[in-house]
């Protein structure tokens, strides 16, 4: 399956760098199987979110029977909001997208989708907070060190995929997700617009340990902030635990270590700017393709808004 255009490197950007990577917060996934499942089976996907968001979270946090019945439940009911009030929105950002495939944008231009995509991020974040709060302070020292214990494989699994890679092997890997990633918008390139983005790409400053880092620093900013909401001092309130969780967002969405705060911005701007050199090289054949794929998704997203 492959996924609309994003502008970004192996930390995905636009609205699907903007959901968190592999975080119990399984409200985002909302927003980034939308963005990052364009395909005939948008509509399914989306649908069965509440039930796919489910075991992905308990595979974080070992669920009892308590919890998995509220939760189910509460990713039903977020769902049933975003369905209605959030997906419009998302439909306006796909065909904003779409008018710029019959321009030739510069890197700025696409940026500027950003802060949409950040407010509906936001919004998604603020409505889902008491469903986190609630789930947060239920879980038991057991469920939090099940939860370790997972973060770390996924952190030995990011070392093993791009950390440990040589230089060529890591510039193979990112040359084969943008190029498909652009491909399943403007279908296949050709040799001009191949060269231009391994060029684009030899000259990148990204640095895949900076990115196991701020994992790391996400993982361990999660497992404090949940361990002090269930810490044996006095209990905090379901509006703290709100606040607390928000405050952890924000700060993965804005990592306050600057060499990461730098490289996840350096990757926002360098995938604006491979994308904007894509579309000026893009073909009218590919240009057409892009725009039909684009109104094609903002469709999907205007009919499963209207579902019930």
């Amino acid at each position: 399956m492959k996924r609309p255009l994003a502008f970004g490197g192996p930390v995905t950007t636009t609205p699907a760098i903007l959901s968190l990577r592999r975080i119990i917060s399984l409200a985002t996934l909302l927003m980034a199987v939308l963005w990052l499942s364009a395909c005939s089976a948008v509509k399914l996907s989306y649908n069965a979110l509440p039930e796919v968001s489910y075991w992905w979270a308990d595979a974080y946090g070992d669920f009892n029977g308590e919890q998995s019945l509220r939760l189910k439940q509460d990713l039903a009911d977020l769902q049933a909001w975003h369905r209605t009030r959030e997906l419009p929105r998302y439909r306006e950002l796909l065909l904003n997208l779409e008018r710029l495939t019959s321009t030739e944008p510069d890197a700025a231009q696409l940026c500027s989708l950003l802060p949409p995509a950040r407010e509906r991020l936001q919004a998604l974040a603020e409505q889902s907070a008491p469903m986190i709060a609630r789930l947060a302070l239920s879980l038991s020292p057991a469920q939090l060190e099940h939860m370790d214990k997972k973060f770390a494989k996924n952190e030995a699994k990011l070392r093993s995929e791009w950390v440990e890679l040589s230089p060529s092997e890591l510039l193979d890997k990112r040359i084969e997700q943008y190029t498909d990633r652009a491909e399943s918008l403007y279908g296949r390139l050709n040799a001009a617009q191949r060269q231009g983005l391994r060029e684009a790409l030899q000259a990148s400053a990204f640095d895949p340990r900076i990115r196991l880092a701020e994992q790391q620093r996400r993982h361990q900013d999660m497992l404090g902030t949940l361990r002090r909401l269930r810490s044996s001092g006095a209990p905090q309130t379901q509006a703290q635990a709100e606040q607390a969780w928000l405050a952890y967002l924000a700060r993965a969405l804005n990592p306050p270590v600057p060499a990461h705060r730098e490289q996840q911005e350096h990757s926002i701007e360098e995938g604006c700017q491979i994308y904007a050199q894509l579309q000026r090289q893009a073909t009218p054949e590919q240009r057409d393709k892009a725009a039909k794929r684009l109104r094609g998704w903002a469709s999907d997203v205007q009919a499963l808004s209207q579902q019930r």
